[in-house]
């Protein structure tokens, strides 16, 4: 035991005596501190920019609300529809049903509510068949600002257009003569205008002129046409500038112009020149007598069958059939509506009621009455679109002017006849060839589209 202390007791010494001999280790070096740098002095503070101020926006004011369209009548609200026509001139045989159907049609829409509720009256002038009695009678209407006006003559249409256009008061005219109708005005066309009724009956007599032709006659290999027409602004119009470069185009000739005086007895004079003129086909622009007197006449000379006859669609009329008798048979026509042996069509199912209602005589069932009705019912809903747009307290001539050139096509009486204009058209363009058979208008053919006649 005392060997073991005594041997680690040697042991520890000789550590210690080693471990005071042993060289002391080497200091490690400490860097030296670098200097600092000098301290930049701080940069002067700038002042913040001042905001300015924005000012602030006022508020909107609210808008007001506006009021609703009135579109329908005050109690006891009117509205006057009026009408110039010859009645005791020498057109009346045609005029007097126009204005009996004018006459029946606002009866009709009074029965049946009136123009959303306002009662129709129904103001008219006798022109005789006069310009100025037309131009006095229009003075009158003026002063009562109508909101559209029915005229039935060439004449009065042309001599009334610019004053209709000054003072802003639409018309709807029977009287569709190329001049009366354009430029584009306040003047608008109920059916064709008759340039463009004979260029129609061109393109339907080219295609169908081997089946057609005279049985007899002179140069029967093409058409050649002489106009025996009235000599007045409907009995002229027809032959223009513009329908003979467009007959020509067609490979057919006019070879001559034949006038005479509404109610002239006699044409025999015009037939016969025609007859010298090479003519084949007699083309006419006038009504009731006039047609009849050129058919007649043609029987008269022997010469009938030597003549394809045909006119504008005022000569197919009871009226031309009543005095034309038998010499009517065979005769061709430009027909732009529907006809009251269309039994079936609703249109002329009303119309045939309210003429047996009122009592109409049998020689006023004619075009005239047929048309002037539906010419009514078309001012209705002409008047009532335009107090959808403009109410009742907006209603004007100039309102009433824009929504006829923005309605395009309107079908009158459910399609009796069809309007149809716009910024630049002052007609329709579609109507159909009959010819008389048996003592009836006949179709011959479907609706056609009239070429463009107007003038340049």
């Amino acid at each position: 035991m005392n060997k073991i202390v005594l041997t680690i007791t040697l042991v520890v010494m000789a550590v210690l005596v080693l471990t005071a001999c042993a060289p002391a280790p080497a200091p490690t070096p400490v860097p030296p501190t670098p200097a600092p740098k000098p301290t930049e002095p701080p940069k002067p503070t700038t002042a913040p920019a001042t905001t300015a101020p924005q000012p602030t926006a006022a508020p909107k004011p609210t808008d007001v609300p506006k009021p609703a369209l009135r579109t329908k009548a005050n109690p006891g609200e009117t509205i006057t529809l009026y009408h110039l026509g010859d009645v005791t001139g020498p057109l009346a045989a045609i005029t007097t049903p126009l204005v009996s159907g004018f006459d029946d049609g606002v009866k009709y829409l009074n029965k049946t509510g009136g123009i959303r509720g306002a009662q129709v009256l129904l103001e008219m002038s006798d022109t005789a068949s006069q310009v100025d009695r037309a131009i006095l009678g229009y003075n009158r209407f003026r002063e009562k600002k109508p909101l559209v006006l029915q005229m039935y003559g060439s004449g009065e249409t042309e001599a009334l257009k610019a004053r209709l256009a000054e003072d802003k008061i639409p018309v709807l005219t029977a009287g569709v003569s190329s001049k009366g109708s354009y430029p584009p005005g306040y003047v608008f066309a109920v059916v064709p205008i008759y340039t463009d009724q004979f260029g129609l009956f061109i393109d339907w007599l080219v295609l169908n002129w081997d089946k057609v032709k005279p049985a007899k006659g002179q140069g029967l290999d093409s058409p050649k046409i002489a106009l025996v027409t009235w000599d007045s602004a409907f009995g002229r119009d027809v032959l223009t500038a513009e329908t003979r470069a467009y007959a020509e185009r067609k490979g057919v000739k006019i070879v001559g112009q034949e006038l005479f005086t509404p109610g002239a007895p006699d044409v025999t004079t015009q037939i016969l020149a025609a007859k010298k003129a090479g003519a084949n086909v007699i083309y006419t622009n006038t009504l009731a007598h006039g047609p009849a007197q050129i058919l007649k006449d043609t029987v008269s000379l022997g010469v009938r069958e030597e003549f394809l006859i045909a006119g504008c669609n005022w000569t197919l009329d009871l009226s031309m059939l009543g005095l034309a008798r038998e010499a009517a048979e065979g005769f061709y026509g430009v027909f732009p509506n529907h006809w009251w042996d269309d039994a079936d069509h609703p249109g002329v199912k009303i119309i045939q009621a309210e003429f047996a209602a009122n009592n109409r005589k049998p020689a006023e069932r004619a075009v005239g009455y047929l048309l002037a009705f539906s010419f009514v019912e078309a001012m209705k809903q002409y008047i009532e679109k335009t107090i959808d747009r403009v109410g009742f307290e907006g209603l004007t001539g100039a309102a009433v002017y824009e929504t006829i050139v923005a309605t395009g096509e309107l079908k009158a009486m459910q399609g009796v006849t069809a309007l149809d204009y716009n910024k630049d058209r002052r007609a329709p363009s579609k109507a159909r060839i009959v010819q008389v058979q048996k003592g009836k208008f006949v179709y011959l053919t479907d609706w056609m589209t009239a070429p463009d006649l107007k003038p340049k």
